[in-house]
């Protein structure tokens, strides 16, 4: 698993699909963002241009992305971009049915949250050849609402999950 984190408009995504590319296995995007609006829209368009003539196969999941390897070919000679953590984790916030109980589990809530999404990741990471994980990163903001505080909190949990994992695959 290779990682690439960073805040909006660094570069990640296509630093990930030139990783992605130099593997020479066969390429998938896995898109988990939901649109919503017209930036999502203006954001889905550029990434598709950013692919355009690469070889990706697009797969959109927005969760359960683990459940992607079904659509292909030979998941173990395969290499896989998963973009974007960010969106997974938004996504798991507002339509899982597992999520509404750990709200009233506040004490264990961010843990038991972000083990549930790297178990979904780490779990396509063990059935595809290579997997190129992006995320976003978000500094906290006083002003922000609530429900805005926990999402930055509970991808911070998760991003922080996949370093260390991420790095205790390296040494092995």
């Amino acid at each position: 698993m290779i990682a690439v984190i960073g805040g909006q408009g660094s570069g990640k995504s296509a630093k990930a699909e030139e990783i992605a590319l130099r593997t020479g296995l066969k390429p998938y995007y896995l898109a988990t963002m939901k649109v919503c609006d017209e930036a999502g829209s203006r954001r889905v368009k550029k990434h598709r241009l950013m692919r355009k003539d690469k070889g990706f196969v697009t797969i959109e999941i927005p969760y359960r992305i683990e459940e992607a390897t079904k659509y292909m070919d030979d998941p173990g000679n395969c290499v896989v971009l998963l973009e974007c953590v960010a969106n997974l984790v938004g996504n798991a916030m507002h339509e899982d049915e597992w999520y509404e109980p750990l709200m009233t589990d506040e004490e264990n809530m961010t843990d038991r949250f972000a083990g549930h999404v790297l178990a979904m990741i780490s779990e396509l990471d063990d059935k595809v050849g290579v997997l190129v994980v992006v995320s976003s990163e978000y500094e906290p903001d006083e002003d922000d609402d609530n429900e805005t505080a926990l999402y930055k909190r509970l991808l911070k949990a998760v991003n922080d999950r996949i370093v260390v994992m991420v790095r205790g695959r390296s040494r092995e």
